[in-house]
């Protein structure tokens, strides 16, 4: 109970954690932001701002906003510097201040819900502000919720004591609220010039905004609505698709589905609600408050010598006054210097005059224009580097890639999905349509929805209806090519097809719970084994059969889809298949250590004397049969000696050292062929096998395989519009004039374990 009769409350203060305090660079960066960096003592100004909120008796455990790449990273830091938290909501993509505080509010709605005997208020915070005087903070934070409780959206305002040009200020009303103390908001007004910021000192009617507000949750939500109810009404969609769970500390986690989330406006709090609402106040405040905006402010805010020094790591000063010098991995050393700043890292150093402070922004911007990594992370490994990675990846998925092929590549009219894309984004409409592509877009969308994109539950039965109304053959099994409209051009039951249906059907299954799909899947399991079973062993390549060679590769996609059908359904059969295939590897397709492609009609191996394309070795499926033994090692506990050898050949041969990228084929010696190409799939494949590792070496590997993959197949004019090159050069020319939409299983593959 609040003193002096006023009304009881319970305070959820909740931490906004966003922002890239690139003023702050090089210990800030875009994806390593100033609140997780230990600039004032050894914790991190978003663990201060969590452990000072702890002695005060009316809060909960805060609630933490933040990007859903740093989820873990802040949840793995707060426990260990001992800052609890009740939540931690997590975004896949910012949308600024209005929304955040709107989720918030929603969050409040929900735990006053669930305690209906107490009055709860929001208390919207920065991470990253610096706070001298805890019990004045304290004090201000029950004056501001008092405020919140009368119906009022309180923000707090730092009485100035210099005329700052980087705050924005707030003018408050000349008298006090009834039983308030806090005041109406008159104006709010931009950062000034310094004239214009001496003027607002000498009134004493001006503020600073400090960005912390306190508001009652239906007061917010209510006029959020009246002012931007796009905001309010897309906030409340995503809210409540979110997903909830409470580990075993009883931490909440909220996460939402990409595609509701983006769906939000972006706009800041200040112009969506406070510059409109009637229902705006300040709270005057001084409480020792710095926002940490620049290298002048921590060496302000830090302890210094007594020549004014703040000397962080192996430094030597000697005749240098009132500098912060914070070294790395190396000794700094420092004679006569006056007013200076120096900042060491792993990759960067910052060298600047106290009063140049502002100009290191304008650094970070230069090297963002650049495309310089040290604008973004701190390397290689670091979480940050992890963090832009997995961020880009699922920011380029939800966002561009599936978006795009559910608008272009589906074929809406005729049914099924189109073959590819040309490099403007326009379905190649003429195009006959493979069975193949319709399975696999079928498993992509399928796998989409099941990763929470929701178009995709509807998408996904576009390809899967045309390939089971169209497809199938009157004597069983799938056709091999169609027509646009729907016609069987081609009715040869391939068996790499039926590896994809098999395989389709599996996940569509997942994703539907059609038992018809079931149905379906059982009638194509029966073919395959009665009519594509290989009188010797093994499968057909096809029926009727040509005479091509045989190949491992139809095999290895029935393996892949037999563990399909056992990981999501625990099919016994398919595992017998999976088992038979395994076998198969093992006495026929690896020899010597190495699969090979291509072998006679008993899956002997080949002559010498057959071309070298026939003989060469493909890295690619090196990788791809490593990766599926080692998910079947997973399942069954049957391990293969040969993955090794297959990961370390595709190592050390099958990478171009000129480009980095997977290339096509090599010869058995590891001999690279003349004119080496890389196709898209190998690179994907590489991704995923290095992430099912589980090493932080081979994490590494894959986010800069991923990095170059995004460049150079996804990247055009600047943009990544959601399709991609198929195939590119030695020198990196692109050899396919079409973006074909078979490969988006591979990429699908790659980035989920990203997601």
């Amino acid at each position: 109970m609040s003193s002096g009769g006023q009304i009881a409350m319970r305070i959820i203060p909740t931490i906004l954690c966003g922002g890239s305090g690139t003023r702050l660079w090089p210990t800030s960066r875009t994806y390593a932001p100033k609140q997780l960096q230990s600039l004032v003592g050894e914790k991190s100004l978003l663990a201060n701002t969590v452990l000072r909120l702890k002695s005060q008796a009316n809060c909960t455990a805060p609630v933490l906003i933040c990007g859903q790449s740093y989820a873990a990273e802040i949840e793995a830091q707060m426990k260990a510097e001992g800052a609890p938290l009740s939540a931690i909501i997590a975004e896949p993509m910012g949308r600024d201040t209005a929304a955040a505080a709107a989720i918030a509010a929603l969050w409040a709605k929900k735990v006053q819900t669930e305690n209906p005997d107490e009055d709860h208020v929001v208390l919207l915070l920065p991470a990253d502000h610096h706070i001298s005087d805890i019990e004045g903070f304290h004090k201000a934070l029950d004056a501001a919720g008092q405020a919140a409780l009368a119906g009022y959206i309180s923000t707090i305002g730092i009485t100035p004591n210099a005329p700052e040009t980087g705050f924005g200020y707030i003018k408050r009303a000349e008298t006090p609220l009834k039983n308030l103390s806090s005041y109406t908001v008159a104006k709010f007004v931009e950062k000034p010039d310094e004239a214009t910021a001496k003027s607002y000192l000498e009134s004493g009617d001006y503020l600073w905004n400090s960005g912390m507000f306190a508001f009652a949750p239906d007061t917010f939500i209510a006029e959020l609505s009246k002012h931007d109810i796009e905001i309010a009404k897309q906030s409340i969609a995503a809210f409540e698709q979110a997903e909830l769970s409470v580990d075993l500390n009883g931490l909440s986690h909220l996460s939402f589905t990409p595609q509701a989330f983006s769906a939000i406006p972006k706009n800041s709090i200040d112009f969506a609600v406070m510059e409109h609402t009637d229902k705006a106040s300040v709270l005057p405040a001084d409480f020792g408050w710095n926002d940490v905006g620049s290298w002048s402010a921590a060496h302000e805010i830090a302890d210094s010598d007594s020549n004014g020094n703040v000397l962080e790591g192996d430094v030597i000063a000697i005749d240098t006054e009132n500098s912060l010098i914070r070294a790395h991995d190396k000794l700094i050393a420092a004679v006569g210097l006056n007013d200076m700043i120096i900042v060491d890292t792993a990759d960067a150093m910052l060298i600047c005059p106290k009063d140049k402070v502002q100009k290191v922004k304008a650094v970070h911007k230069h090297l963002k224009d650049q495309g310089h990594a040290v604008a973004d992370h701190h390397g290689p490994g670091s979480t940050a580097y992890i963090a832009q990675q997995k961020s880009r990846a699922r920011d380029w998925l939800f966002n561009a890639a599936l978006p795009f092929w559910i608008e272009n590549g589906l074929d809406r009219k005729n049914g099924g999905a189109y073959e590819a894309v040309d490099f403007s984004g326009s379905a190649l409409t003429e195009m006959p349509k493979r069975l193949r592509v319709q399975a696999r877009q079928t498993y992509v969308f399928s796998h989409a929805a099941l990763l929470g994109y929701a178009p995709a539950e509807d998408a996904l039965k576009v390809p899967l209806d045309f390939m089971l109304r169209h497809g199938q053959r009157p004597e069983g099994g799938f056709g091999h090519i169609l027509s646009p409209e729907g016609v069987l051009l081609d009715d040869q039951a391939d068996a790499y097809d039926h590896a994809f249906v098999l395989m389709s059907l599996a996940w569509a299954y997942k994703a539907t719970g059609d038992k018809s799909v079931l149905q379906t899947a059982e009638s194509v399991m029966d073919f395959v084994f009665a009519e594509l079973r290989h009188p010797v062993r093994g499968f057909r390549e096809a029926i009727p059969e040509s005479d091509a060679l045989r190949r491992a590769n139809p095999h290895m996609h029935l393996l892949e889809a037999a563990m399909a059908w056992m990981s999501l359904h625990s099919h016994s059969r398919m595992a017998d298949l999976a088992n038979e295939i395994v076998g198969l590897f093992n006495t026929h397709f690896c020899i010597g250590g190495l699969l090979r492609e291509y072998f006679d009609e008993e899956l002997g191996p080949l002559p010498k004397s057959y071309p070298a394309i026939d003989l060469a070795v493909e890295p690619g499926h090196l990788i791809e049969w490593t990766y599926l033994l080692r998910l079947y090692e997973k399942l069954t506990g049957d391990s293969t000696d040969a993955t090794a050898t297959m990961e370390a050949f595709a190592d050390r041969y099958g990478i171009n050292p000129l480009t980095g990228l997977v290339v096509d084929h090599v010869h058995p010696n590891g001999q690279m062929l003349d004119a080496p190409t890389s196709r898209l799939w190998p690179q994907t494949e590489y991704i995923r096998l290095k992430l099912q590792a589980g090493t932080s070496h081979d994490l590494d590997l894959a986010l800069h395989m991923f990095e170059r993959i995004a460049d150079d197949y996804m990247t055009f004019d600047d943009r990544m519009p959601g399709y991609w090159r198929d195939q590119l050069s030695a020198d990196g020319q692109n050899l396919l004039d079409r973006a074909p939409a078979s490969s988006f299983y591979h990429i699908l593959g790659c980035l989920e374990p990203l997601l």
